[in-house]
């Protein structure tokens, strides 16, 4: 049996384009759905409503209407939700049990804000149980993760240190040496992959297909593309 993931960031709450995004979210036709900058507020809820309509179960940290965050939606349910580390600002670090699976939605800060996250992970994410960490991690290395001119990533070595730790980087490592970008900097037209799905080694091997989808970002429906990975049992 075949289990889709995917992830998209929706560009602050995705209220320009709510709509299109919201179709797009459903045609990933995922049974695990992470969706980042999520915002709770009028739109975030139309497109909770909409998941719901079609069997999703959902799950988000509190968090006020401007605030951007994770949303973890599973078609199967969802068990038990729960911050990553009760020290951080849970809103980067959002936490689901699908049908024995943990999954941590990740929607990193921006510059040095977010290493404090990249440590937890790093230190704690395996000890804990999580399988897979899929979102917007916000940092990649200098070499093939970004455009040769754009700017150095800060904290470059945090994705290999959370590899060392027994995580694989699902994309990565069924295309091997390949640029491909997932966010592309204004003004410089610099391209960076930003969106990952990290999993532990065992679901990892189950992993047939991870592929960025280019339309939403290309459309201007975000400024994201969307990131999808098929297991198969």
């Amino acid at each position: 049996m075949a289990t889709r993931i995917a992830t998209l960031n929706i560009r602050h709450g995705g209220t320009k384009s709510a709509e299109a995004l919201a179709g797009r979210l459903l045609g990933y036709d995922a049974d695990i759905l992470v969706i980042t900058e999520f915002r709770a507020n009028a739109v975030g809820e139309r497109l909770i409503h909409r998941l719901a309509q079609v069997g999703y179960d959902t799950s988000h940290p509190g968090v006020g209407v401007k605030e951007n965050t994770v949303l973890i939606a599973a078609r199967g349910g969802i068990d038990r939700s729960w911050a990553f580390d009760e020290s951080l600002d849970r809103r980067h670090l959002w936490c689901a049990e699908i049908d024995g699976a943990c999954v941590c939605g990740v929607y990193m800060p921006q510059s040095i804000a977010k290493l404090p996250y990249w440590e937890a992970l790093i230190n704690k994410a395996e000890p804990s149980g999580i399988d897979l960490l899929v979102g917007d991690f916000n940092t990649s290395n200098n070499e093939f993760d970004k455009a040769p001119r754009g700017a150095k990533f800060i904290g470059p070595e945090m994705p290999g240190r959370l590899i060392e730790s027994g995580y694989i980087d699902v994309w990565r490592s069924l295309h091997l040496c390949v640029r491909e970008y997932s966010w592309y900097s204004r003004p410089g037209d610099n391209g960076f992959r930003l969106d990952y799905v990290f999993a532990g080694p065992d679901l990892a091997r189950q992993i047939r297909f991870c592929e960025f989808d280019h339309a939403p970002r290309t459309t201007g429906e975000t400024d994201h593309s969307g990131l999808v990975a098929v297991m198969e049992d």
